[in-house]
């Protein structure tokens, strides 16, 4: 989309569509977890995601892919993933007794923050080749992989939505089930505003890289591949956290983070950038992860699927309203400040909205333990 369109909007535009569904029918898919099997859910849901990357595949290869194009293959993936991630969160609490469900989150996290090193570290050099196709076809290797793996999981027994209700009133009973317990739903508020004001800023690593940076804007994948090392390092750091996880705790986490991204803003050496997103990766994912396990362990077994499609609106679904947020800001048809002074005012907007929760939960009691 950089490459066809060289328009930061756009560029945000293809993470709008991509996040949105999950914005919509992230609740629908939590709902889903809850009331049908989950194992074939989750089997399901990655077959739909082969398909539709063999079919970008297809386009890119026949040089049929334009932006308008690109935008609607993306919003299938989101609708797949509204369904997916929920199921996953789900599954993830049915493998394993609650007491090792603290550390079953963080080697999820880890598992998935390794993809988020490989990934971007494979493809990289792809992509700065304009080998879309391959990255592409990689990507449906490693869900066909998933996939088989996926199919050899046993499921611990586990409680499924007994009460029949309207649709309308299951969500809402949902809702209302995170609601009751305080600090998962304050949890829920604060991913929610992290993903608009912080994890958003990823729409214009492209234009920022080529404009601060002075590298090709391709070159974003390798400022992707370190932030997904520093998660991998802040997951394998989780397990020792966890097991006492407080929403204090994951908001002091957040600090450094939005810290470490108003400072990612200023640079404009690729070096510092490439260790700057290390140390962003490490706190985010010491942040989310904690705040999950949050969320987790407050929630009842029978509403898991819904508030965990909650959990995913909050990190997923506003990713679009983030983007596009940040696009009209540093777009030259939007208010034209630019990339790097973006990031650094979306940055200091959430390090104010965290240090706000950190003041409210502030317990003089924690500081013992």
């Amino acid at each position: 989309m950089s490459d066809l369109t060289k328009d930061e909007l756009w560029v945000s535009m293809l993470f709008v569509v991509t996040f949105l569904p999950v914005l919509f029918f992230g609740p629908l898919g939590g709902l889903l977890a809850d009331r049908l099997d989950r194992k074939k859910l989750l089997l399901g849901s990655y077959a739909a995601l082969i398909a539709v990357s063999g079919i970008q595949v297809f386009l890119v290869a026949v040089d049929a892919i334009s932006p308008a194009i690109l935008l609607l293959t993306s919003f299938l993936i989101g609708l797949v993933m509204s369904v997916l991630s929920p199921v996953v969160q789900a599954v993830t609490a049915n493998t394993v007794p609650p007491e090792d469900l603290a550390s079953a989150i963080s080697l999820q996290a880890m598992s998935s923050n390794a993809s988020r090193v490989l990934g971007p570290a494979f493809c990289a050099p792809l992509v700065s080749s304009n080998l879309y196709e391959i990255s592409w076809s990689l990507y449906s290797i490693g869900l066909a992989l998933a996939l088989i793996i996926a199919a050899g999981i046993t499921l611990l027994p586990y409680e499924l939505e007994t009460e029949r209700v309207a649709v309308k009133q299951s969500l809402l009973d949902g809702i209302n089930h995170a609601r009751e317990r305080r600090d998962a739903w304050q949890a829920l508020l604060l991913v929610g505003f992290i993903s608009i004001f912080g994890v958003s800023h990823v729409a214009l690593t492209p234009s920022f890289t080529e404009n601060s940076l002075d590298k090709p804007s391709s070159y974003f994948a390798w400022l992707g591949a370190a932030t997904g090392f520093g998660a991998l390092i802040g997951a394998l750091a989780a397990g020792s956290f966890t097991a006492s996880s407080t929403l204090k705790r994951g908001s002091l986490f957040a600090i450094p983070y939005c810290l470490l991204l108003f400072g990612f803003s200023r640079v404009t050496n690729f070096e510092i950038a490439i260790v700057l997103q290390v140390l962003v990766g490490f706190f985010y994912i010491a942040s989310f992860t904690t705040l999950q396990v949050v969320i987790q362990e407050l929630v009842s077994e029978e509403f898991r699927g819904r508030v965990m499609s909650l959990f995913n609106i909050a990190w997923a679904g506003l990713v679009p309203i983030g983007t596009l947020l940040m696009g009209l800001l540093a777009s030259s048809t939007g208010f034209d400040l630019g990339a790097s002074n973006t990031i650094a005012l979306t940055s200091l907007t959430c390090l104010c909205y965290v240090t706000l929760v950190v003041i409210r939960n502030f317990r003089p009691t924690e500081l013992n333990t």
